[in-house]
């Protein structure tokens, strides 16, 4: 699977030490440091991706905002039935991946194309500043929007899966691309994989939250216990002088009195502090809640994380078997998203999965009829024509019964 992250430029340091492995005090506990050495750097030229970024940042033009997406990261991970290959295999699985990726967005972009074998997956992590050339200004800019268009990501997965394949003797399935049959729902897995990251994040937040104010509070209670010690002591002190045998003081009262202020106006102080750490503990108390909500929501995404990528094997493991029917079968190496789009439709269609929704229906039609006018598809065109009268009728019944529902009831 490949998945794409645009970056500003304030996080490429970040990034840097991640991919570069420049600390030893990792925050992801995947990482076997055992296995770091087996890592590759593909752009091994004696630099370093901040540098490589600086560099062609300063060589294009780059508007100077803060959310600017300067940087776009791909991650490659390992196909399945690539998993048991030998490190050969691997390597050069990712050698080619980054050839493709140079090719395809330009061979001065890339700032960092690494290999990650010490994590649970070994992975790549291509990285490049997005440029495009303005014609108005007769320059080259960075824009993200223009270089990973719609069209950019809808076909990345089949090039790339194509690509493979001319290159690698030895690849013959494919990664896994969902683009090519609808067998499964990838927004929704991408929608909890983005939850459950969130909420990963938002949880060690609220953990580092209640760490500070324990600590304040202990600071405050330590504060408060002092200053009580002190004040019995100095009672004590005054009764023993007052007890001498000679009826004198070597210290007067008043002195002790005006000390003592002191340690009033301390402990006015201190408990001024401690009624803001009664409040703090009843945020504290809050923040708790709320965590064992997150921790909840995070427990129930998790599960729903693992069921989804079980399905996502699963479904996998479906694609390979159509892929391979398709292919071994019936002499089809690939299907056009046209084909794919129209063929969903015609699903809906024959299992009675109508929408009631005009726009949605609109779409099926243009889908339909877009695949009808394309002299490649692989679809009958009577099955087409027969779908295209479908969609008619059921977008005339849905006018019919927005027009009963706003006419209302009769008289």
């Amino acid at each position: 699977m490949a998945h794409l992250k645009k970056n500003t430029r304030g996080a490429v340091p970040g990034l840097a030490v991640h991919f570069e492995r420049k600390t030893d005090h990792h925050t992801n506990k995947e990482i076997d440091v055992s296995k770091t050495y087996l890592n590759q750097d593909l752009m091994a030229d004696g630099s370093d991706m901040l540098s490589r970024s600086n560099a062609r940042l300063n060589d294009v033009y780059c508007m100077k905002r803060d959310d600017l997406k300067a940087l776009a990261t791909w991650i490659v991970t390992l196909p399945e039935e690539l998993t048991e290959a030998p490190y050969e295999q691997q390597s050069a699985f990712f050698e080619a991946t980054t050839n493709f990726l140079n090719k395809r967005y330009g061979p001065e972009n890339p700032v960092a194309a690494v290999v990650h074998y010490d994590e649970t997956t070994p992975h790549l992590h291509y990285a490049f500043v997005p440029v495009v050339f303005d014609d108005k200004k007769s320059r080259y800019k960075v824009s993200a929007k223009e270089v990973l268009t719609r069209h950019d990501l809808q076909t990345f997965h089949d090039d790339l899966d194509q690509h493979l394949k001319k290159v690698l003797p030895f690849y013959e399935q494919g990664i896994l691309n969902h683009k090519t049959l609808p067998f499964e729902n990838v927004a929704e897995i991408k929608k909890y994989n983005d939850q459950f990251n969130a909420l990963k994040i938002e949880l060690a937040d609220v953990e580092e939250n209640i760490r500070a104010k324990q600590a304040v509070l202990k600071i405050t209670d330590q504060a408060l216990t002092e200053v009580d010690l002190a004040e019995k002591q100095i009672d004590d002190f005054k009764q023993a002088l007052s007890k001498n045998l000679f009826g004198k003081t070597v210290l007067k009262p008043d002195d002790l009195d005006r000390f003592k202020n002191v340690l009033a106006t301390m402990k006015k102080a201190t408990l001024q502090s401690q009624h803001e750490t009664e409040e703090l503990k009843q945020t504290l108390g809050q923040v708790k809640a709320q965590l064992a909500d997150v921790q909840a929501d995070y427990q129930n995404l998790k599960e729903t994380h693992q069921a989804l990528q079980k399905r996502q094997r699963e479904q996998q493991q479906l694609d390979y078997a159509m892929r391979d029917m398709l292919k071994n079968d019936y002499g089809v190496d690939k299907l056009s998203h046209t084909d794919v789009e129209a063929r969903y439709v015609l699903y809906k269609l024959d299992h009675e999965e109508l929408t009631q929704n005009k726009k949605v229906a609109q779409s099926w039609l243009k889908t339909l009829t877009t695949a009808r006018a394309d002299p490649d598809t692989k679809i009958a065109p009577t099955r087409l024509d027969r779908g295209i009268e479908q969609v008619k009728a059921l977008i005339n019944r849905i006018i019919e019964l927005t027009r009963d529902i706003f006419k209302g009831p009769s008289l």
